[in-house]
């Protein structure tokens, strides 16, 4: 079984804009910080004062947002492989998530037909993540754009992902487990249209 790359949607132009926002505020504003600290050493800082532990939690404060916005916000392209042990998928700043085939219970596909969509359409797309996060589903967002996403059902998680062509992926996804069973939904501005696939 040969590996390939699966064509992903371009990364929004709102997230690339955040994912270049975030850490061009935040990166000197940590390295600012970090000067002051080095100040305050200079001027005989002692450790475990009050000045010191503003600033140790001023630093890690600054530190861990930066880390943990471009961490788990989807603000960097990501990118899918169809390979020998599973669906890969990736992202800057992210470990590698490898879903074995065998192992994809269900997938839901969402494709945006129209630009603007039906109220109806829209609400009913809201309510079902909403159910899920009810029953328990825990939701990863890997996706590049809303326009079309392929949410990937393993046990309790949910991996979101969007491919250029989800229907072509959800073809080939079936072909590697013929059990998965799958829906397509398509949102318009007169609604929604879905077919479920045994």
């Amino acid at each position: 079984m040969s590996d390939s790359e699966v064509k992903s949607l371009p990364l929004a132009q709102r997230r690339r804009l955040l994912g270049l926002i975030v850490p061009i505020i935040n990166l000197p504003l940590f390295l600012y910080n970090l000067y002051q600290t080095f100040l305050h050493i200079q001027e005989g800082l002692v450790i475990g004062s009050q000045m010191f532990w503003e600033d140790a939690i001023v630093l890690t404060l600054t530190l861990l947002l930066t880390i943990l916005i471009t961490r788990f916000f989807p603000l960097y392209p990501s990118s899918y492989f169809l390979k020998e042990k599973g669906l890969t998928i990736k992202r800057f700043l992210r470990r590698a998530v490898v879903i074995p085939y065998r192992q994809i219970d269900r997938v839901e596909v969402y494709i945006r037909v129209d630009e603007e969509i039906s109220k109806e359409a829209t609400e009913y797309a809201t309510d079902q993540s909403a159910i899920l996060r009810k029953s328990g589903f825990k939701f990863n967002d890997y996706t590049n754009a809303e326009k079309k996403i392929l949410n990937l059902f393993t046990g309790k998680k949910i991996y979101m992902i969007s491919p250029e062509k989800p229907k072509s992926l959800l073809k080939e996804l079936k072909r590697r487990n013929r059990k998965l069973t799958a829906r397509i939904v398509e949102l318009t501005k007169r609604g929604k249209r879905d077919q479920d696939l045994k």
